[in-house]
């Protein structure tokens, strides 16, 4: 009976040593996998933040091309302006010219004469403007004329339109 009693006292302790064993496995194993899991994670989201650090290098990069190539085109824009408007001051100051001759002196090319008294006028010793006037009478376009006397067309048309009394376009 003593026997049996320490048989039976063995088993049942070692019943708890067993269930203590299992408890505790269970819950080291537990455990690991959480830490295993942890450190996926970590691995992951390191190479999630160096792909994120990599994509925001490229877009500032992009960017900043972006800015550069907007910095030059402003660039040239203000360089078009200054140029623009230097030519409008250049046109400005020849209209002036232009209105101040045209109220200085007055044509004389106006009067008809018929072709038999008609004194011979040497072309090549009239004034450029008056030039002009006689090749616009012709019948030459603006374009013909500037070409012949190496004025722009411009400065034709202003000559013309002051001649004929119409304001210039």
């Amino acid at each position: 009976m003593i026997f049996l009693s320490i048989v039976i006292s063995f088993f049942v302790s070692l019943t708890f040593c067993l269930m203590f064993v299992f408890f505790w496995r269970r819950r080291v194993s537990r455990e690991l996998e959480t830490e295993t899991i942890i450190k996926k994670l970590k691995v992951e989201i390191g190479e999630m933040v160096t792909a994120i650090n990599g994509t925001t290098d490229r877009n500032v990069a992009l960017l900043e091309n972006q800015i550069r190539i907007l910095h030059e085109q402003i660039n040239k824009a203000a360089k078009a302006a200054g140029a623009l408007k230097r030519e409008q001051e250049k046109q400005e100051t020849v209209s002036q010219v232009y209105s101040s001759l045209a109220r200085s002196k007055p044509l004389t090319l106006d009067v008809e004469v018929p072709e038999t008294q008609k004194p011979v006028i040497d072309f090549n010793t009239l004034p450029i403007r008056e030039k002009a006037l006689v090749l616009h009478r012709k019948g030459d376009s603006p374009d013909t004329i500037a070409s012949r006397l190496n004025m722009s067309r411009g400065e034709i048309e202003l000559i013309i339109s002051l001649h004929e009394g119409r304001p210039q376009n």
